[in-house]
């Protein structure tokens, strides 16, 4: 054999190795590469699609909703009842342990939603949960493995938001060694099937198996997320073998991806609708709502949804969901496109052509650049002169002063009820109020607001159904926001990770939803 045919089997054999070793590693080590990592990973620290993706690994909720099918199952509480309309009693799962080591208690339960960390007026979670559980009026403990939520008033969707995102349980021992919440943010303790080993903003975030885990083991006994803007960079680690999974993969990308048979691209539109959120207050310009509702009929939408998604998701004419059951409303979701009432709308409106800031980030959403450049150019073409601004972070993006006018924004229905959706982001109070973008004296913002109420109050569902009409109906006269498509969450993965994506953007990667070849 000569000395080049003997480098080049070796060579070969050396390959071939690296390539089992990388097939074989997930189970080891699964790493996933995502395009942003939170700042941090305290569940009621911020609320953005980034920290939704690392929750699920880390803490669990007292109910356990089925990211495939919705169906809320026993988590943190065996079972729960109705006490009455404003008060559900939850029994809790005994055996629990905390990455600590501590024992999960219903102390544990009332802290994570008391007074130091949530309900308190200057609490740290409050401004990112209150949207989620402003209306908890007490948690009260009954014995060590019961507990008993009341809210302020009568709610049908307890349950659900126990299930979702703001209500995952923290360790209070845990909370009250690290003696601050700046301490506490820097390793936080939950009952989840993987633990913190270390986490650094902006670069990665290491976790590793639970062995004291009450449910089924991870599958993976160590995994990172790590950071990595630039969708080339994804792509390229996860053909080499570096990522087993990687978010954010355009649809363009789905061919290229799956033609060698080494990886496979899943995923498709979530509960979450994508589109643009007005200030309708900073600056004069926007705040006519003529030019609002002309930018909503400039859009088309299924050009965008067909041209640069490949049909890989649905268009949204109004902030509704088909998951919405009973509550999803066909006829207030017609076809908006319409440049010509767009055209009319503007010339009544008085516009003169003065720069309309539309602030973006590059890539923070799937084809965030792309998508936005399409949309600015339909905006052109009915006479409004929109100027792109890129910007490095959300900070920057939603920094007050006259110039901050549109701002992208995603709509996630943390449960399959509009509550959970356009009311949780655009009621009274919320962040987009606080920050000073609602129009909250407007006569249809007063309508949208008192219906909303009625939306989260009442458990009769015909007069629920009747206050979301109202509440469509009276935002689409004074629209606060855009809606455009079902946001797409395309995911590409190893082979052998054998993990399908929900109808959420929390990546649920425990046993139950992943496994390995």
């Amino acid at each position: 054999m000569t000395l080049l045919r003997q480098t080049v089997l070796a060579s070969v054999m050396i390959s071939c190795g690296l390539l089992s070793q990388a097939a074989l590693a997930s189970a080891e080590h699964m790493v996933v590469a995502v395009q942003q990592l939170p700042p941090t990973v305290e569940p009621q620290g911020i609320n953005n699609n980034a920290i939704d993706r690392v929750m699920p690994s880390i803490y669990e909720t007292l109910i356990y909703a089925d990211t495939h099918t919705g169906e809320m199952k026993p988590g943190l509480a065996e079972s729960w009842k109705r006490i009455s309309p404003e008060t559900v009693e939850f029994k809790l799962r005994k055996g629990v342990k905390f990455h600590d080591g501590t024992d999960f208690t219903a102390d544990d339960v009332v802290f994570s939603f008391g007074p130091v960390r949530f309900s308190g007026e200057k609490a740290p979670g409050r401004p990112a949960a209150w949207e989620f559980l402003g209306g908890v009026k007490e948690v009260k403990k009954v014995d060590d493995y019961t507990v008993r939520i009341t809210m302020k008033s009568a709610d049908p969707l307890i349950e659900r938001r126990f299930s979702a995102r703001m209500s995952e349980i923290i360790s209070e021992d845990g909370f009250k060694k690290a003696g601050s919440w700046e301490n506490w943010v820097k390793h936080p303790i939950g009952t989840g099937p993987y633990q913190i080993v270390s986490f650094k903003t902006g670069n990665r975030l290491d976790l590793v198996r639970f062995d004291g885990y009450w449910n089924k083991k991870a599958p993976a006994a160590k995994l990172s997320f790590v950071e990595v803007p630039e969708l080339s960079a994804r792509v390229a680690g996860l053909r080499s073998g570096e990522f087993d999974l990687i978010t954010e993969v355009p649809p363009d990308q789905i061919k290229p991806l799956s033609s060698d048979g080494k990886v496979d691209v899943v995923g498709g539109p979530i509960d979450n609708i994508y589109g643009l959120v007005f200030d309708s207050r900073s600056s004069k310009v926007m705040q006519s709502k003529e030019i609002r509702q002309a930018i909503l009929h400039a859009i088309d939408r299924e050009l965008l949804v067909n041209a640069l998604f490949a049909g890989k998701t649905t268009t949204a004419d109004s902030f509704q969901s088909k998951t919405f059951g009973d509550l999803y409303i066909p006829e207030l979701n017609k076809k908006l496109y319409d440049p010509e009432k767009a055209k009319a709308l503007i010339k009544a409106s008085g516009y003169k052509g003065e720069p309309i800031v539309w602030r973006i980030q590059a890539g923070y959403y799937t084809l965030e650049m792309t998508v936005s450049q399409a949309i600015a150019s339909m905006l052109k073409a009915v006479g409004l002169n929109v100027e792109i601004q890129v910007k490095e972070n959300w900070t920057q993006v939603e920094a007050a002063g006259v110039d901050r006018m549109i701002n992208n924004a995603s709509f996630s229905a943390y449960f399959p009820d509009p509550a959970s959706q356009l009311w949780r982001r655009m009621k009274p109070g919320t962040s987009w109020d606080t920050m000073g973008f609602i129009s909250t004296t407007s006569e249809e913002y007063k309508v949208f607001a008192e219906n909303g109420k009625i939306l989260e109050t009442s458990i009769d569902p015909a007069q629920r159904k009747a206050a979301w009409m109202k509440m469509l109906e009276a935002f689409a006269n004074d629209p606060q926001a855009c809606p455009l498509y079902a946001l797409p969450m395309i995911y590409g993965k190893q082979k052998n990770v054998q993990w399908t994506p929900g109808t959420e953007g929390r990546l649920y990667l425990n046993a139950d939803n992943l496994s390995f070849k």
